[in-house]
């Protein structure tokens, strides 16, 4: 499976999981917890969930054995420096993809109508599917300013590499991904994201290079759509 493309893909879960609660509690609190399960054959299913646990996600999760990911909510209240807030809290998890996305949106407490737009808040690792492993140690991985990089214009070069081309392909979607997440918060910036790799020890095989295209691709036509403040250019040590 696209790994760059389920995590699309679960952003766009949490979209319809967050638009499912605004419309369900428009005009009184009707459902709290919400479960929306998405099969690996494409079907979308409703569940009101007992209570916001990982015990209640579990068994709904045996229960649809043929899951491919998830959206959980929880409605919140709490006080942050003084001011009460209000806001549906949103996590999601996809049977691939190691880190769950957090999200949330602040409401009114008293009519419970949107304020603002959904926001994501956090990563925070997936403990609900099994993941399929990755063989041999994660890809070397360091990050440099660039000399464009400004405050508002961030220009990061991140240095990958690694022996094994198949687990350095696997770790540059997920660098992608994850990265495109965090930055997400930083709402009215915009980040140039660099990814200079390198195939230690030897040359890029042709079959490395056309994968790493496609990759290249996909997130030129995805990534720019669905997470609007970060690009991604690739330079190849050949």
């Amino acid at each position: 499976m696209d790994y760059i493309k389920s995590g699309i893909d679960l952003k766009e879960l949490v979209k319809h999981a967050n638009a499912i609660v605004l419309q369900k509690n428009s005009t009184q609190l009707e459902l709290k917890n919400l479960l929306l399960l998405k099969s690996n054959f494409g079907q979308e299913i409703e569940i009101e969930m007992e209570s916001f646990t990982d015990k209640c996600v579990n068994e709904n999760l045996n229960a649809y054995a043929n899951s491919e990911a998830f959206v959980m909510t929880d409605l919140v209240s709490t006080v942050q420096d003084g001011v009460e807030m209000t806001y549906f809290l949103l996590k999601a998890y996809h049977s691939i993809i190691e880190k769950g996305v957090v999200y949330y949106q602040l409401i009114d407490k008293t009519t419970l109508q949107p304020k603002g737009e959904l926001s994501f808040s956090n990563l925070e690792d997936n403990i609900f599917y099994q993941v399929p492993t990755q063989e041999g140690e994660e890809s070397s991985c360091n990050a440099i300013e660039t000399d464009e990089n400004t405050v508002k214009e961030p220009s990061i070069a991140f240095l990958i590499g690694h022996m094994n081309e198949d687990r350095l392909l696997y770790d540059i979607q997920r660098l992608i991904l994850e990265t495109a997440n965090n930055v997400q918060k930083h709402k009215g910036r915009f980040f140039k994201f660099t990814l200079q790799v390198t195939v230690f020890g030897k040359k890029p095989s042709e079959e490395f290079k056309q994968k790493l295209q496609i990759i290249h691709q996909k997130v030129d036509q995805d990534i720019k759509h669905h997470f609007e403040n970060s690009s991604f250019i690739f330079a190849l040590e050949e």
